[in-house]
């Protein structure tokens, strides 16, 4: 790249760009559910976030929507406490803006001030502390760079499959501060910046920064990027939207401004011609260009909030291409919502907390849970190596048992789960027939086991336009899958579905109110061949490069989740009354003789409940034992035994007991439902 070459949009930036559009309009679609995602970021509640996402199936786009959200947020912000947008001759040049952070940085009291009137929405406080350090001339892009460095922060703990430490924004700022002070005691280096600040160089701003010695991979290196990049958007938004129009920034209707803005942007997520002349406008500060395009697209009200949303994909661009990073390494973490190392007891494999998911369920997946069924593992892996520039990646998971041989999760052992999207070329949408041109387009990218549907054939010109099928990748023999190249996010965060089913045994131990095929009959005990328990598993996750891994090598990365306990039983719910005997015609008199019988390993962490419920009055209801004695013996597995109730002043009405069993079971995306096992009985002598 030439020093005088003006980096181009990246075909990442632009692919990020229409995938936020499209996905903050599918969730802008349900008003309540966009709504809540607002309301999870700005009080930086993850579970609530990523709650609300995984019910509309957009949690593989939890970072991409949060940065959309923070964007959007900081316009809001900055309105608020800065009041309307400034004019460009009442921007501070970058040196000038540069000093007024070294400045800020250097006095903690009203650093600390700032910091809280922008998260507070305190515009008052604001521009006081402002007024204190004599900088209230750069109130709108100090306040635009201080909100980016608060909330970026947030969308990493909300998005991030494993714990993020939350750092102190202040104390951020006081590092940027010693970054650029270092970099303004060279007259030369800074000025270079301000050249390439203008041009959006990546190679000028590199040399600077280097010259600075500040080395390119280092956090000070993205520090003074995203600083400039920062001061440069709010610039540019400043010529490209002279006479903004205000809207509100604050309660319900800024909610609503929002996601009418995103119902109106999502139009350009199929349209990458349209996004990359928007970057390149705004790079260019091409005014004419910018308005020409958001006109046509009937976006002139938003141009503040484009304008943002835009800048911030040059910013991608042009910090990734300044600061390369050696990028994420693959890491397994989560089973369904449950951090492996956080989450999961390494002592009995089972959950050590409850999570305020909703979607759990009341129990909120614990403590004390066993996992069952089919579990969805989550982390991360890339599409290239962090290490080895270019080069693809592939992960597998295998399991053990006790001191087994790990084996690889492959074939039947495999369960559906979607990994995330993927941008493919398909016919455009020319009201509702296929074009002749192609565009990117979005598809949906599963993890399956053998066998797969064939790959979407495209709608021929002039057919009614449908859009892709699903893609689906299925693991090799020895449980290795290919990270897609055209992943969007860089790569994959749900990484596979397993059956543990496939592998521990379960179903039901005994079955029948009156038979006793375990040996059990209601009111029994149930044997010890016939209590069943589950079963300890490792698992293990290894990733790799595709060139490598021939036998007797070790995986570039790996590791593991040492112990779950895993129990695919279902429990023993049996249920019947003495008076019966074999014939459930029986009617009863004076007395009801309930047998039970509830055995589960899990029942402990679980619940289990007997009632008799009628429309009379004279039902009893909650008939629970909560000791063990007369007639019944009670465990932590559950219990046996019989409770005798006196009916003899009873109405004559139908009646039904119910034996209702809830073992402590998760999949770690939703917990075992209760089992109701019913008899009704009728008094009609008394």
């Amino acid at each position: 790249m030439s020093a005088k070459e003006i980096i181009q949009p990246t075909q990442e930036s632009i692919m990020i760009l229409m995938t936020q559009a499209d996905t903050a309009g599918r969730l802008a679609q349900d008003a309540g559910a966009f709504a809540a995602v607002v309301a999870a970021f700005e009080s930086q509640d993850p579970d609530a976030f990523r709650w609300v996402l995984q019910r509309l199936e957009l949690l593989p786009h939890c970072e991409l929507i949060c940065e959309w959200v923070r964007t959007k947020f900081c316009v809001f912000r900055c309105l608020e406490v800065c009041g309307p947008p400034p004019t460009v001759a009442r921007l501070p040049d970058l040196e000038k803006f540069a000093r007024a952070v070294v400045k800020l940085a250097s006095n903690e009291k009203l650093l600390r001030r700032v910091v809280d009137a922008v998260a507070s929405r305190d515009p008052e406080n604001y521009r006081s502390a402002l007024a204190e350090l004599k900088i209230t001339d750069i109130c709108h892009p100090l306040c635009r760079w201080i909100c980016s460095v608060i909330y970026r922060r947030v969308c990493e703990v909300i998005c991030s499959p494993s714990p993020v430490p939350i750092l102190d924004p202040a104390a951020e700022i006081q590092a940027a501060g010693k970054a650029v002070a270092l970099l303004l005691a060279k007259k030369k280096a800074f000025n270079a910046i301000v050249v390439s600040s203008t041009a959006v160089n990546c190679e000028v701003l590199q040399t600077a920064i280097s010259q600075a010695g500040i080395p390119l991979g280092s956090t000070g290196c993205e520090i003074i990027c995203r600083l400039v990049c920062s001061w440069r958007c709010s610039l540019v938004c400043a010529d490209v939207c002279r006479e903004a129009p205000l809207f509100p920034t604050t309660g319900i209707y800024a909610v609503e401004e929002a996601r009418s803005f995103a119902l109106a942007a999502r139009q350009l997520a199929g349209q990458p011609r349209a996004v990359s002349d928007l970057l390149n406008a705004l790079q260019k500060r091409d005014v004419s260009a910018y308005r020409e395009i958001i006109t046509r697209f009937g976006l002139g009200a938003y141009c503040l909030q484009v304008c943002a949303w835009v800048c911030s994909g040059t910013c991608f661009g042009l910090c990734s291409c300044v600061c390369p990073s050696q990028g994420v390494a693959p890491w397994f973490t989560t089973v369904g919502y449950f951090d492996i190392y956080s989450d999961i007891d390494p002592t009995s494999g089972k959950t050590n907390k409850s999570l305020s998911i909703t979607a759990l369920g009341a129990g909120g997946g614990g403590p004390n849970y066993a996992f069952y069924g089919q579990l969805q593992l989550g982390g991360f892996c890339p599409i290239n190596s962090p290490t080895y520039s270019g080069v693809a990646m592939k992960y597998r998971f295998l399991y053990a048992i006790g001191s087994g041989s790990p084996q690889p999760i492959t074939g039947n052992l495999v369960s559906q789960v979607e990994t995330g999207t993927r941008m493919i070329s398909w016919p455009q949408n020319v009201l509702g027939v296929a074009g002749a041109a192609s565009v990117q387009t979005f598809q949906t990218v599963m993890i399956a086991s053998a066998p797969t549907p064939p790959e979407p054939i495209p709608p021929a010109p002039g057919a009614p336009w449908v859009g892709p099928s699903a893609h689906y990748i299925t693991p090799d023999a020895n449980g290795w899958i290919l990270v897609d190249p055209a992943a969007i996010g860089n790569g994959f965060q749900t990484l596979l579905g397993f059956d543990t089913t496939q592998v521990v045994p379960g179903g039901q131990p005994l079955s029948g109110a009156i038979g006793t095929p375990g040996g059990a009959p209601a009111g029994n005990a149930v044997s010890s061949a016939a209590s069943k328990n589950g079963t300890d598993l490792e698992i293990i996750f290894q990733a790799t490069r595709v060139t490598t891994f021939p036998p007797g090598t070790t995986p570039d990365y790996t590791n593991s989740l040492a112990k779950i306990h895993i129990n695919n039983w279902s429990e023993v719910n049996n249920l019947w009354f003495l008076e019966f005997g074999t014939n459930c015609c029986t009617g009863i008199g004076s007395s009801l003789s309930v047998q039970f019988t509830v055995d589960h390993e899990e029942m402990d962490s679980g619940s289990w409940s007997l009632e008799i419920s009628s429309c009379s009055g004279s039902a009893p209801g909650n008939i629970t034992p909560t000791a063990s004695g007369s007639g019944v013996t009670l465990s932590p597995r559950g219990g046996f035994g019989t409770i005798v109730q006196n009916t003899s002043k009873w109405d004559d009405c139908s009646y039904t007991v119910t034996l209702t069993t809830r073992p402590g079971l998760t999949t770690g995306l939703v917990d075992r439902d209760g089992q109701p096992n019913t008899l009704t009985f009728c008094i009609c002598a008394n």
